[in-house]
């Protein structure tokens, strides 16, 4: 992989970290004596994670697509009639099926769940809208629309939530073992050059 898209997906992945990190905490304070801003910041720190999360996958499915059209193509059964949107959406859901398929083969073997889930968890029908609704929840938090204001246009982040937190859950720590870097020997390149000017 070239070595500023691994900084710059490390990166990606280190703002997710943090942005679920900050929802967990949000999601505490809105037990206690949740005010206004507890909920606002709940809220956006959750709808962080999700954007951070999806910007980290989509990155791995665009360069899929640009060095290895031919097999990918193949593999997720797409076609040259559908638009971009779409064929991140179907590489999206087949790489969810793919991380339930093997997580459900873990437990089926006898190991334990990590996020501790049922084996009917993973044996629920998939939700063919999930990219699609991902994506929707994404572009959402990236666009001044009047649409995130409202539950009553494609779905809200509540019923992401209810239908989805246990997938992004998986897409999530399946892809932390492997991303979650060491900050301190990592290189930052561009982050310490803008921290080297604030200090000046």
């Amino acid at each position: 992989m070239d070595k500023l898209l691994n900084i710059t997906l490390t990166h990606e992945f280190y703002r997710c970290s943090k942005a679920f990190e900050n929802f967990c905490n949000q999601a505490v304070y809105l037990k206690s004596n949740p005010s206004k801003s507890d909920r606002i910041d709940c809220y956006n720190s959750y709808v962080d994670f999700l954007s951070h999360l999806y910007e980290f996958y989509l990155s791995f499915i665009k360069n899929q697509l640009k060095s290895n059209k031919l097999s990918t193509y193949e593999i997720h059964e797409l076609n040259n009639d559908m638009k971009d949107h779409e064929k991140h959406d179907t590489i999206l859901n087949n790489e969810l099926k793919k991380l339930l398929r093997n997580r459900k083969n873990r437990i089926v073997n006898g190991y334990k769940d990590n996020l501790i889930m049922s084996i009917d968890f993973y044996n629920k029908k998939f939700p063919e809208k999930f990219a699609e609704h991902f994506r929707y929840i994404r572009n959402r938090r990236n666009h001044s629309d009047f649409r995130r204001a409202s539950d009553n246009h494609h779905i809200s982040l509540k019923e992401f939530f209810k239908l989805y937190h246990g997938y992004m859950l998986i897409m999530y720590h399946e892809t932390k073992w492997l991303w979650d870097v060491d900050i301190e020997k990592f290189e930052w390149n561009g982050i310490e050059e803008f921290a080297t000017e604030i200090l000046k």
